[in-house]
């Protein structure tokens, strides 16, 4: 008897071969750009992570326990031998590089302007970091202890180039003050305003030296095989290595504003799914009871002959059944064919920054099939559920009323 039923639903949603089109598609183009979307989220999200793990962040960093809080040049970390002959030996870390970081003034023949210095190791910070390839005019760090890279916009600001002096004035660990001079060996673009208004770089001894803390560093930039394990609590990284005072920290924690950006994403995505598909249910229910109006006699013979009202509303709930998966069929191909398309193209959004984040390049959605088959699979759910109350409708006419009704 099911098999019957589930068959003549089959025939009956293409008696209104027009209206059954036209309401697949409907909710076909909605599921489909419901499931690009969240593609392109997906994409963006990446992005994200990427850009603030790959351009200067590290995927994990280890720090005092109290520097972040206080960023002064004292507490550097505690037995930094120790902690990086750990890191040499550790299986979940790809690669590292030490760093020394301090408040300073930068001083040039025209202009003073405020900057954080950076000491990197230059021979381990282009397998964590993005500096090296971000070096648009000069050259990359060679050990020499005069060499000063500057962002492009603190070039801009200081009117400084490639081969120009400038002065860096910093406070000691003992309280002193120590100018060094430095020659402009290259000019960096990473994109972010903190990194390319705001920092200069130069060679880690020559850091140490200058403030006094020679053989010390200040943090230590993790990366992992995979972007993600900076995320992952249960990782036994942040225990062996938030010993001696120090502490380990994944990206979600030195970049909150990432993080709570990542939790707008998810809610804003929920916020359209439910919209989407409350406009899909509210479609679905009006098409079916245009379909139940014009069959009111049909329904009323039925009901005169002895069908049973649950018999009636099963049929009209196979109906809404098939129109489901007619969308879902519409809804996917038109989603994944997007998705596949603009993975390959990118779409690009010219330069924005968010947040720190610089959207400079294009986006690519990210085909997550464990994600984007649920959108299908609640449009078949709910596409369905909504001719239950049709069908309740259909399957309560009184026969002699419906029989003299007719469109």
């Amino acid at each position: 008897m099911f098999i019957r039923l589930v068959k003549f639903a089959w025939k009956i949603i293409w008696r209104n071969f027009r209206r059954t089109v036209i309401t697949g598609l409907a909710v076909g183009l909605g599921l489909g750009s419901l499931m690009f979307t969240e593609a392109l989220m997906q994409g963006m999200t990446a992005h994200m992570i990427q850009t603030t793990t790959e351009s200067w962040m590290g995927d994990a960093q280890i720090h005092r326990d109290y520097f972040l809080d206080t960023r002064n040049i004292n507490p550097t970390i505690n037995r930094p031998d120790s902690i990086l002959s750990m890191l040499d030996g550790d299986s979940t870390v790809s690669f590292y590089t030490a760093r020394i970081l301090s408040p300073a003034s930068v001083t040039s023949t025209t202009e003073l302007k405020p900057v954080t210095f950076i000491g990197v190791d230059s021979e381990t910070d282009p397998e964590v970091t993005m500096l090296e390839a971000a070096v648009i005019e000069g050259s990359y760090l060679s050990g020499d202890s005069t060499e000063i890279i500057i962002g492009h916009k603190l070039a801009d600001d200081l009117n400084a180039g490639p081969g120009d002096v400038i002065v860096i004035t910093a406070a000691q660990a003992d309280s002193g003050l120590s100018s060094s001079m430095f020659f402009v060996s290259g000019i960096c673009r990473f994109g972010s305003d903190n990194l390319d208004r705001y920092s200069a770089f130069i060679n880690l001894t020559t850091a140490g030296e200058m403030l006094g803390i020679p053989g010390e560093i200040h943090e230590i930039a993790v990366k992992f095989p995979q972007a993600e394990a900076g995320a992952d609590t249960s990782l036994g990284f942040w225990r062996r290595f938030s010993v001696f005072g120090n502490s380990a920290l994944g990206w979600p924690e030195l970049a909150p504003q990432v993080g709570s950006m990542l939790s707008m994403v998810d809610i804003s995505m929920a916020i359209m799914a439910v919209i989407l598909f409350g406009l899909v249910v509210f479609g679905i229910v009006n098409s079916l009871f245009m379909s139940v109006f014009e069959r009111m006699y049909e329904f009323g013979v039925m009901k005169a002959v002895g069908t049973r009202t649950g018999t009636i509303t099963a049929m009209v709930v196979l109906e809404a059944f098939w129109i489901a998966v007619i969308s879902a069929v519409i809804g996917s191909v038109i989603g994944l064919l997007i998705i596949w398309i603009t993975s390959k193209t990118g779409i690009s959004f010219g330069e924005i920054e968010v947040s720190g984040i610089v959207f400079d390049k294009p986006i690519y959605p990210l085909l997550n099939l464990s994600r984007l088959r649920l959108y299908p699979l609640f449009t078949l759910i709910l596409t369905t559920a909504a001719g239950i109350y049709p069908g309740i409708h259909a399957g309560r006419l009184n026969p002699a009323e419906a029989m003299r009704k007719s469109l």
